[in-house]
């Protein structure tokens, strides 16, 4: 019977929650590359897709963590603090149409 290993990365494989944002983006970026190289075995596919579906949610998790903060302290025309929608481009995370946004944030 084959023993469980403690903790599901490999050493120097940190978890998501425990990068950055750019680092987590930065490693799944490589894994796509690896598995549309279809040079793997099998095993290491299923193993590289595995971490990039585990990094791809953990940012998916961040953006939508940003974006709701950017709602939050968007200042309205009266110097309040209110919420606004604000659309971010899943593929680059950018903001879109943030013409409307210079100057609103705190």
């Amino acid at each position: 019977m084959e023993k469980k290993k403690q903790g599901s990365d490999k050493p120097g494989r940190e978890r998501p929650e425990k990068i950055d944002f750019e680092k987590a983006l930065k490693e799944l970026e490589e894994i796509a590359v690896l598995l549309e190289d279809g040079e793997l075995s099998l095993d290491d596919s299923l193993k590289k897709f595995e971490r990039g579906i585990a990094l791809a949610r953990y940012c998916r998790q961040r953006l939508e963590d940003a974006e709701r903060k950017i709602e939050i302290l968007q200042r309205g025309e009266n110097g309040t603090v209110s919420s606004r929608q604000v659309s971010v481009d899943a593929e680059t995370g950018e903001i879109e149409n943030d013409e409307d946004l210079q100057g609103s944030l705190l």
